[in-house]
């Protein structure tokens, strides 16, 4: 028989809204932080390039939460509600104000890359499109995305589907790449020819 459990997102993480920062984030070129922000985040949920993620100085009496190797990162504004699991973090980073922060509780039952799995997947994306509140600007409220139920198989097959997330992201910028090359190519036989 398969095991499977489904838990409210409650449940299986801490979440928490992103820095709050007071008006425009500033860009300092020797700061001691970083600030992920969606632009930094590719489609799959992958940070793009680290070298380009805003440094600043964070001030305050708090503590920022710090983003740890593990957390997932939920964009909640927009049209896109996106999650991503972060594993590459080696320097003091923070995430901005339109993501929540993700801590998964039991790790060596539930990963972190399954539930950011999970939620990209398109029947909670469908409850996040019916749940999404606002006028100008969408956006999944905190206790919207806490009361997601997820499924939660077995270890074995949580692994096997992360395994096999990797392999399809991989296929996907692969795919991408080649056909930036031959939309390339196109626009050079094109002005060859017609310009």
């Amino acid at each position: 028989m398969v095991r499977r459990m489904k838990s409210k997102l409650a449940d299986l993480a801490v979440v928490k809204a992103g820095h709050a920062f007071r008006g425009k984030i500033e860009d300092i070129k020797g700061g001691t932080a970083r600030v992920l922000q969606i632009r930094d985040l590719d489609e799959f949920g992958q940070i793009k390039d680290w070298p380009t993620v805003l440094r600043t100085n964070i001030t305050g009496r708090k503590q920022p939460d710090w983003l740890k190797n593990g957390d997932i990162l939920f964009a909640a504004r927009g049209l896109r509600n996106f999650a991503g699991c972060l594993n590459d973090i080696s320097v003091p980073t923070v995430c901005g104000p339109h993501f929540f922060q993700l801590h998964v509780h039991n790790r060596r039952e539930v990963l972190p890359e399954y539930v950011a799995w999970a939620l990209n997947q398109q029947p909670i994306q469908k409850y996040f499109k019916q749940s999404a509140e606002g006028s100008s600007q969408l956006s999944i409220r905190k206790a919207v995305l806490e009361n997601t139920e997820i499924t939660i198989p077995s270890l074995v097959k949580q692994k096997s589907i992360v395994g096999l997330n990797k392999a399809v992201m991989k296929e996907r910028k692969v795919l991408k790449a080649l056909l930036t090359s031959r939309e390339q190519e196109m626009n050079f036989i094109a002005q060859d020819i017609l310009g």
